[in-house]
Parts: C-alpha cells; structure tokens; sequence
C-alpha cells in the first residue's frame, strides 16, 4: 500500500512538473477516452449489519467525456471492481487494503455511470473540477474459496466528486481525485432475499469512496475558421474579422480601447472612453474640442470655453455656466436663479444655501450665518417687581427684561410663554390670589403692546402658593412673576 502512495505522489509531482506549456488547450467539443482507477472503498456499513465489512479493493476501467464548452463535460465510463471481506474484522476497515486469505466471501461487479464535469481555470494547464451524476452497479457476491454464487443484484448510486486535472501534454491529461457514491436504491435485487434483507440497514456497505488517478487523452480538431493563425481548438475569439491583429488566444488586439481592432484602426492612439466612427476615428459632435465618450456636455453651444470634461466654464461654481451668468462670483454655497443670481427667501441679507436659519422674521438683526441676534427663549424668566402702592404695574426694571423678550419672541415665533403671578402670605389668600393674577395679566398686557400675539401667552395668578423661601412665607423673594417657556 505504501508503494502504491508513493507513486501516487511521484505521479502527481511530475503532472505538476511538467505541465507549462499546454495552458490554451479548449475542452470544447473535445472527446476525452482515457482510462480510471485504481481503488474503492466501500463505507458506511449497516445499522444492522451481522457480518464481517468488505476492504478496499481495485477498480478500473475506460471513460468517454465530451466537451460542451470550455467548463463542462459530459461523460459516461464502465469499470470492473473486486474487493473481498474480512473475516478477522470487527470494525469498519474501508481503507484497509484487501487480502483474500482472511476472506469468507468476494464481491465483484460491473461499475457504470453517466456524470456532468465542470472545470475552473479552464485557460491554465492545471484544472480544479467538480462532477455529480448517477450510476448502477452490477455485483456478484461469492464464497471464498470456492467461487460459489451467494447473490447477484445490482444497485443505484448518486455520485459526487472533485479533484485537479494536469494537462502534461496539449491533449493528455491526468486528473486526481475522489467520488464518493450513496445508494439510493435496488435496481434488481437477489430473488433469495427477503424484503428486510434488501433494506439498506443489512447492506454491507451503503456508500463507496472512488480514489482515483486517471488518465484521458483528448481528440479534437485544429482549423482555424477565422483565418487568425490561431487554430480552433485553442482560438478563444473564432470570429475576429479578417485583417484583425491577435494576441496568443486568437483574440483581436485593441491597444486603445476605442473598440476598432488593431490593423483595422485608422486612428490607433485614441484617448480612452472617446466615441470613434468605423474606422476608429474619434468623434467630436459639438467641436468644442472634447470627444464624444469623454465629453460630459456633449451639445455646449459653438464658441463658448468649456473645461477638459466638455463642459462650460462655470468660474463661480454656482451650476450655471458663465455664458449664462449674470452675477458672476456668487459666494460657494448660495443656491441661484436660473440667472445665477442668489435667492434670499428671508430677505435677511445672506443668501439661501449658506443661511443656516432660512426662516428668520421679516427685520430681526442676523449674524453672518443668516441667524437673529437675538438669544433663543429656553430658561423662565423670574422677575421680582418693585410695586408702587396699589399698582400691579411692572416697574422699570422688569420693562427693559419684559422689551428684551418682547423682540425674542418676536424673534421665536413658534414658543409660548405662561405668565405665573406669586405672592408672599401677608394679607388674606384671596385678596393675594386677586393680586396675583392683576399683577400678570399687567405683564401679558405690556407684552400684548410690544405685538405678541395674546394666543401666545396664559397669564395665571396662583396667589400664596410655590414659596421660593418655604421657612419664612413673608420674605420679599416670594412676591414674583415667572415667565415660563414652551412650545
């Protein structure tokens, strides 16, 4: 056995060795006749099995494969095997090799099958594949020794395999690999069997390992319909038209890319991705000196500059081009008309596209940003009122903080604003809580005159209630009026 791997090995070795020069040999409708083996490995005893397991054995055989294109094969082939069992086994011993003087029975058969192959790197001489198909196996099995005739059925198998094919000649190639096979039904079975008997659980074996070194020699035709000086059956271009240069693969040259293959190119250095008329030409419809392919702007009116894309000058990169302009040097960023002149929605003074507050109240002060000056309303605002006798009145104080968030919220149109009237626990709790909500509504009415609109604001005197000073309910503190932000 160690021999046989050994040469296994030194058979690959030199595949691989010797196998350079090959590279361009096509598959396509190429018959392959060759020969496989040498091994198989039955796997996968029975649940039930009540016997000694069968070994390793030798198979081989021919095989006959036809080339649908360049990947895929067809192939059918036909192989005598033999393995015996062992007497002395308990175990499963597929990858043991068989010996014939420890064995009480011999298993032959006729091996047959139909597969589909797919090659990768079908342009390189060493060829990963993959392969699936169905087989059916004729098997005798008979004493040993004695030759006597036990059964004799035959069997239906799927199959499934991979390995590499070195090419080590322009047309010999030796493939390495596996299949393994999983029964899948009797095709005829023993008449002596009983139906139990059949059932894959007393099988010997439910499936078979195929390793395998094989040879195949490929037959195939040498013309060279398209006149390249490269034969078919190496051509990977069989229609380049007469006249076209090719490289190795008999596929026409085209050094610029224009789609106009060389020797037929009248103009051979054309820049790439320009549009060429037949004779490979390039084409420049609006004659602003860009080809066609290549130009962006391929109708720009006659006489105006473009840039190397084709396109027309557009200095201010507003997205209408100079010729069209009418504001030339437009800010970056501002969004134009379609003179090119920028658009103020706001009418604040920055233009839309570069304002970051596009929706500013007509008059309110902006920064360069296009943004009111004014500060957002988002804390309360407490205001501690010095009151004259009997007036609920604001004093000066609180007018210029009542002027200030006047223009806020001029400013902030969508908040609101609650007006909170509070007072200490001096006097009666209902004459505080009248006192209270006069001392707001004063508020709400001094805001009314500086144009907020009265909707945008509850005025609510809450009288003797939420002491800012708990402890001592009479202290100055607690007599306020808070302005309270929502939205």
């Amino acid at each position: 056995m160690k021999k046989l791997t050994y040469l296994g090995i030194a058979l690959l070795m030199a595949a691989f060795l010797s196998s350079g020069a090959w590279a361009q040999f096509d598959l396509t409708k190429s018959i392959g006749v060759g020969a496989k083996g040498p091994f198989w490995a039955p796997l996968l005893n029975g649940s039930e099995l009540n016997r000694e397991p069968f070994l390793m054995g030798l198979l081989g055989g021919v095989q006959f494969k036809y080339g649908l294109n360049e990947n895929i094969m067809v192939g059918v082939s036909g192989a005598y095997g033999l393995t015996y069992d062992d007497t002395t086994g308990t175990d499963d011993k597929s990858f043991s090799f068989y010996s014939s003087g420890d064995a009480s029975m011999k298993l032959t058969g006729i091996f047959t099958d139909v597969t589909g192959w797919y090659y990768f790197m079908p342009e390189s001489n060493v060829r990963p594949f993959v392969l699936a198909g169905i087989g059916i196996n004729f098997m005798k099995l008979k004493t040993e020794p004695g030759g006597v005739e036990v059964a004799s059925y035959s069997d239906l198998f799927a199959k499934g395999g991979a390995g590499v094919e070195f090419f080590v000649a322009e047309r010999i190639g030796i493939n390495v690999g596996a299949r393994f096979n999983y029964f899948l039904m009797y095709v005829q079975k023993d008449d002596a069997w009983t139906d139990e008997q059949a059932e894959s659980k007393w099988r010997a074996y439910r499936a078979y390992l195929e390793p395998s070194v094989n040879f195949t020699y490929y037959i195939g035709g040498g013309k060279d319909t398209d006149k390249d000086g490269v034969n078919d059956d190496m051509d990977m271009c069989p229609d380049t038209p007469i006249g076209a240069m090719v490289d190795m693969n008999g596929c026409p040259l085209d050094e610029d890319g224009d789609g106009v293959y060389d020797g037929l190119d009248q103009c051979p250095n054309t820049p790439r991705g320009a549009k060429v008329d037949v004779n490979g030409c390039p084409i420049d419809s609006d004659r602003d000196g860009v080809y066609d392919g290549i130009d962006r702007c391929p109708n720009t009116p006659s006489g105006v500059k473009v840039d190397r894309k084709g396109c027309p000058l557009d200095e201010d990169n507003d997205g209408v081009p100079d010729y069209k302009d009418k504001c030339a040097g437009t800010p970056r960023g501002a969004k134009v008309d379609m003179n090119g002149c920028p658009i103020d929605s706001d009418n604040d003074g920055v233009a839309d596209g570069i304002d970051r507050c596009p929706d500013t109240p007509a008059g309110a002060p902006v920064d360069e940003k296009g943004c009111p000056l004014a500060k957002p309303i988002e804390e309360p605002l407490v205001l501690h009122i010095e009151y004259a006798i009997r007036s609920v009145e604001p004093d000066a104080a609180a007018r210029m903080k009542l002027d200030d968030l006047a223009e806020r919220l001029a400013v902030y149109t969508d908040v609101k604003i609650d007006i909170n009237g509070y007072t200490d626990a001096l006097g009666s709790r209902s004459l505080n809580k009248r006192l209270s909500q006069g001392r707001a509504d004063a508020v709400k009415k001094y805001l009314q005159g500086k144009g907020i609109s009265s909707a945008r604001m509850t005025a609510t005197g809450y009288g003797e209630t939420n002491f800012l000073d708990p402890v001592n309910k009479n202290a100055k503190k607690n007599r306020r009026i808070e302005i309270v932000p929502r939205r």
